[in-house]
């Protein structure tokens, strides 16, 4: 039988009996839109927690005897890694970079926002710092991340940053005077230092995607029907705040202050947002934060890190590296990864059983076809043993009822699949319109992917040709004889 006669006749079919197959499509279509709907739910939530609230591809690592430091240092102390941990680390097979972070161990105030707020705010300081380049492509001011107090070469004047002149091949800070206000000797991004009288450059801070949602989510949310300044408070984007300049000063705090050391004022200004930033402050390249150590806690504070971020080739190779991390080197992993994991358990578990809530409706469609294609069997003995007689086979009989109920599987799969993605549309807008914002609010509850698509038709056709299994054995068995007889 040539495929395109297969093709018509299976058509012709289809045709004469729609009714039929439409009833026993029904069960395919919800179970298919269930499948799909709790799977894309299943894969939203998964990655608005595990991506953006949890980052579970960033293995976080950190010292056991980190809570002994915290008792001798209060809130600014810890830390019990070294060079030759993160050195221990980067050996482990599966590891692709190893990347040291430190905590200002001393008290710090940060001030300003008025250009933002209304007025100016005074917050308790709170940071860390990182590798220059793990924070490089976040960054998206003209000021770059990195240390802009190191020693720069330079050829001529052109390539030394805002505020500098080269002198000697090094980038030499020019002199000014803080007092004057109609020259701008420091250039677009720099400013005068009061302290030093000279060009100076802010430090570069990234921020995390988090803190940004905390503020939006919950302290904006919490204080806008309020009296007072908080009223007042705008809601924040990253566009705001990319540029924003204010000061800071090292040493000294609203909760105390750092020993005998004089303070230091400085100003800083966010270039970007970044998962690598601490969550709840900001963050700095990593060899400012391991001089003001030096200078306020000294020389034991610079040298020992508070964390290690860990990259990996794939992350196929999170587990056994987490395991050997833990095994090997003594060593646990961040609570936020442990949170991750436990979070991404518990939402596979859920999925599953909506899942397997599906696949049971789907089931009962197969049985539901299995009835309704034996009785269409049975309706057309007569035109299959005449189709018999004119010389098609068993196995064309039965290819010629798979057929069918592949192509049932197909429409009720597309149906399914549409009916899925229309009702997570309204959960989207029932949810959008009756749920306040709060922290890392997703524009939609659902991720739909290739896969998903592929694996709703691919289940409805299966399910449907399981249930044609048996009718279609059965109709290659009908003997043209018997059939035309009436017997």
């Amino acid at each position: 039988m040539k495929g395109q006669r297969f093709s018509s006749l299976i058509g012709q079919s289809l045709r004469r009996n729609r009714r039929h197959f439409l009833l026993s499509g029904i069960g395919v279509i919800i179970g298919i839109a269930t499948l799909f709907f709790f799977t894309s739910l299943g894969e939203g939530v998964r990655t608005t927690v595990l991506e953006d609230v949890f980052v579970i591809d960033q293995l976080e690592v950190v010292d056991p005897a980190a809570a002994a430091g915290m008792r001798r240092g209060g809130l600014f102390g810890g830390g019990g890694l070294t060079d030759h941990t993160v050195e221990q680390v980067r050996q482990i097979e599966g590891v692709k970079e190893v990347y040291p972070k430190m905590k200002l161990t001393f008290p710090s105030r940060a001030s300003g926002g008025e250009a933002l707020m209304g007025r100016n705010m005074g917050v308790e300081f709170i940071a860390d710092g990182i590798p220059a380049e793990m924070a490089a492509d976040d960054v998206s001011d003209i000021l770059a991340f990195r240390d802009h107090d190191q020693p720069l070469s330079c050829a001529d004047d052109e390539a030394c940053p805002d505020g500098r002149d080269c002198i000697d091949g090094t980038c030499t800070p020019r002199s000014c005077d803080p007092r004057d206000r109609a020259s701008e000797p420091c250039g677009e991004v720099g400013f005068c230092d009061r302290d030093t009288e000279i060009c100076a450059l802010p430090i570069p801070l990234v921020i995390s995607p988090y803190l940004l949602e905390v503020y939006n989510g919950s302290i904006h949310t919490a204080l806008r029907d309020s009296e007072g300044i908080g009223s007042r408070l705008p809601r924040l984007t990253e566009d705001m705040l990319v540029g924003f300049e204010f000061d800071i000063v090292f040493g000294h705090s609203y909760m105390g202050r750092s020993g005998d050391a004089d303070s230091i004022r400085h100003r800083a200004r966010i270039v970007g947002f970044s998962d690598r930033a601490m969550q709840l402050g900001a963050t700095m390249p990593l060899p400012y934060v391991q001089r003001l150590n030096t200078e306020f806690s000294g020389e034991d504070a610079a040298d020992h890190y508070h964390s290690l971020l860990v990259d990996t080739y794939r992350n196929e190779d999170v587990a056994p590296v987490a395991q050997r991390i833990e095994d090997e080197l003594g060593l646990e992993l961040s609570d936020r990864h442990q949170r991750a994991q436990r979070a991404g358990l518990l939402i596979l578990l859920i999925t599953l059983l909506f899942n397997v809530i599906a696949l049971v409706i789907l089931a009962v469609s197969a049985l539901n076809i299995t009835h309704t294609f034996s009785m269409m069997v049975m309706e057309r003995r007569r035109e299959i043993g005449l189709m018999r007689a004119i010389g098609a086979t068993r196995r064309q009989i039965q290819a010629l009822v798979v057929g069918e109920a592949a192509v049932v599987g197909l429409f009720a799969g597309a149906a399914g699949i549409a009916l899925g993605i229309g009702a997570g549309f309204a959960v989207d807008a029932i949810f959008d319109s009756y749920v306040g914002h709060f922290p890392f609010k997703p524009d939609s509850l659902f991720a739909w992917s290739p896969w998903m698509f592929a694996l709703g038709l691919t289940t409805a056709v299966l399910f449907c040709l399981i249930g044609a299994l048996i009718p279609a054995v059965r109709a290659g068995r009908v003997e043209p004889a018997a059939a035309l007889t009436g017997r």
